[in-house]
């Protein structure tokens, strides 16, 4: 009985500190056999490494190109993250193709992406393989950046109807409840390859008779899946999943030097003199600082919003005295967020401010992961102008009443809009994006603004 054997990551998010394990393996079992095929899910970049920031991901496509890899499909990290010429340019010395089916080159959706195909076809073996790839669909961040993005399941099945070979593989940045669903909708997909929720399955999953793979977050794993075919009748005769967990791997003996080549190849990308401060700007994880001050300044004016919602734990560093490079904001504000601006009725606004008046000493010390967030604790919630009288039960703006009829425009970013921490955030009808900016880069921005000469 002739096998096929497919090895895959996902989520790896700039966690490079876990390459070196992952890539020897790996690269030796591309050696060892032309006909495994190698796959990569989405969210290998991440900004929060220097490597990636340098590089605007391009450092990353090149590890991807060392083993190589068979193909990819981007992750949000990929397609949200960077600006609009970033990504239609991130894949330009890729020697592996991107598999993405539902990103547009334009909101209209009347061009698939340039950078992608939606599907691809491979051979092994007298085997004819498609892959097709598709990613989330973040709508407004898309959108905002100039592209398009299909709903993801009703484009995979324009893929499904269009392909035809024995073996049809979805590489799904996706999310395990789409994935789940996608394998009962449409069980012509043999093998679903997933990420973007994070979710890992040890042995894999069999929902429907499409076997669903994915190997974690952070490369703390990666999986191998194995399909069987009958001699007689060429069709699969079973399927089976596994996963490896990179810290078991024996480290490569030069482990620590390529960990510290990636962080110093980064740090000589960021070098660059932004300003120089006259005095430190201290951050601090439980209270207002200066640095927070000054962010607060720099969000109103960027946003034109009333105030700015965030939590404390977004600064992760001090702001030197002296010279400050981009290598120190993004150390500073290292997290790959967006500004968003909720406009509010002033109804909405009492129901958020009692809401954090429920929530803040609870979340204060929690160690946040995800919604964008890259810090260690969620920090103190600062809310300037808006406060809440405890003995009057009383949500107040600048000390006084709230206007029930009043629009009231907050500033905020990813982590508040996507982690269900208060509830009404979510109901807000009008939200803006404003991208391809980071917070660090309005930083920037606003440094340059207050201390360069001049300024």
């Amino acid at each position: 009985m002739k096998s096929l054997t497919i090895w895959h990551t996902n989520d790896i998010h700039s966690h490079l500190e876990k390459w070196p394990r992952i890539f020897a393996f790996l690269r030796e079992k591309r050696l060892a056999s032309e006909d495994d095929l190698f796959f990569d899910i989405g969210d290998f970049i991440d900004r929060v490494h220097p490597f990636t920031e340098g590089s605007m991901g391009q450092g990353n496509i090149g590890l991807l190109n060392k083993l190589p890899y068979d193909a990819v499909t981007i992750g949000n990290n990929e397609g949200a993250a960077l600006g609009h010429d970033e990504l239609e340019h991130l894949y330009d010395e890729a020697v592996f193709p991107v598999v993405c089916c539902n990103v547009y080159e334009d909101k209209a959706q009347t061009e698939l992406a340039k950078f992608a195909q939606p599907h691809i076809y491979m051979t092994r073996d007298n085997v004819k393989i498609a892959i097709i790839g598709a990613t989330a669909c973040f709508t407004d961040y898309y959108e905002a950046l100039g592209w398009g993005v299909m709903e993801p399941i009703q484009a995979i099945k324009r893929e499904v109807r269009r392909v035809e070979a024995d073996v049809i593989i979805l590489l799904s940045h996706l999310g395990l409840p789409l994935d789940e669903q996608i394998a009962m909708e449409i069980p012509e997909i043999d093998v679903i390859l997933g990420g973007h929720t994070h979710h890992l399955l040890e042995n894999g999953k069999d929902v429907n008779g499409v076997l669903l793979a994915a190997a974690g977050r952070w490369g703390e794993y990666f999986g191998e899946v194995t399909l069987e075919f009958d001699e007689m009748t060429g069709k699969i005769a079973s399927k089976q999943a596994r996963v490896y967990e990179t810290m078991n791997l024996p480290a490569p003996v030069d482990e620590a030097d390529q960990v510290a080549a990636f962080l110093n190849q980064g740090m000589a990308e960021l070098e660059q003199k932004v300003v120089a401060l006259p005095h430190q700007l201290e951050h601090n994880w439980y209270k207002p600082s200066e640095v927070s001050e000054l962010f607060h300044e720099a969000a109103c004016e960027w946003t034109e919003a009333d105030t700015f919602l965030t939590n404390a734990g977004i600064y992760m560093t001090d702001l030197p005295k002296g010279i400050v490079t981009a290598y120190d904001i993004h150390q500073l504000l290292p997290h790959p967020l967006n500004f968003i601006v909720l406009s509010m009725t002033g109804m909405e606004l009492d129901v958020l401010i009692h809401e954090i008046a429920e929530k803040e000493e609870e979340l204060r010390d929690i160690p946040l992961r995800g919604f964008g967030f890259r810090g260690e604790v969620f920090g103190a919630i600062l809310t300037k102008r808006m406060s809440f009288d405890a003995d009057l039960d009383r949500a107040l703006w600048d000390g006084g009443a709230i206007d029930p009829d009043k629009i009231y425009r907050v500033a905020t970013h990813d982590t508040f809009v996507y982690a269900p921490f208060f509830p009404i955030i979510k109901r807000v009808a009008k939200k803006e994006v404003y991208t391809p900016e980071l917070l660090r880069d309005v930083m920037t921005w606003k440094l340059k603004e207050k201390y360069s000469e001049g300024g």
